[in-house]
């Protein structure tokens, strides 16, 4: 799965592809969009554009979703690292929480945008089937439903990895979660014991008060 950063072959405009590699990209605000079914192009905030050329329309569909992914987790973590900088002056006792509720929350966000790929392509293999079914020129139709067949497994497998990746985060942290409950349930026990024992105290305390007290005359 690509980072924040992304290299693959990577020109500034159509005319340099038949020459040399130009560099990486910065994912965080990059637009991505198609251009032909090998062609590709990621915009950086209207500084730089990039042209990627992939060997066919699968492999393209595969950078593309990788990148969409590693696109929203890259801005997820920029947004999770700017709130642990505003927090570190102010830590709360709940600071563990938060971090479970960001974790699970970024997982999350995963399954949403996998969820958008997958309806999308999707969508694509269900046109392609209909036109499967008139129509003439019957080779072509087929290789363009195993094209949209194999692009649409290429997103049920992000989902599903997406999905796993949850399960375990949630699975982890409900441990932990765990562990915070149970640790909450013996202090209050603990001090119930405590308010118990000062009672018990204050009352053996009067009684001995009481016992001790002069008799009137």
């Amino acid at each position: 799965m690509p980072s924040a950063v992304f290299s693959p072959t990577a020109y500034r405009n159509q005319a340099e592809m038949a020459h040399t590699c130009r560099g990486t990209i910065s994912l965080h605000g990059a637009l991505i969009h198609t251009v032909d079914s090998c062609t590709f192009v990621i915009s950086n905030g209207g500084t730089q554009t990039f042209h990627i050329k992939a060997a066919n329309e699968v492999e393209r569909q595969s950078w593309v979703t990788a990148l969409e992914l590693a696109k929203a987790k890259a801005i997820r973590a920029m947004e999770s690292d700017e709130e642990e900088e505003d927090n570190t002056a102010n830590t709360i006792p709940s600071e563990e929480l938060n971090l479970v509720v960001r974790e699970l929350t970024v997982r999350l966000e995963n399954l949403k945008t996998c969820y958008d790929l997958i309806t999308k392509h999707g969508a694509a293999l269900q046109r392609a089937l209909s036109e499967l079914e008139t129509g003439d020129d019957l080779a072509n139709k087929t290789k363009i439903v195993s094209e949209r067949a194999t692009l649409f497994r290429i997103s049920s497998n992000a989902m599903i990895n997406a999905c796993s990746d949850y399960l375990q985060t949630a699975q982890t942290q409900g441990h932990k979660w765990s562990k915070m409950l149970q640790h909450e349930r013996d202090q209050k026990l603990h001090l119930e014991e405590m308010v118990e024992q000062l009672a018990r105290q204050h009352s053996h305390l009067e009684q001995a008060a009481t016992r001790h007290r002069p008799s009137e005359y």
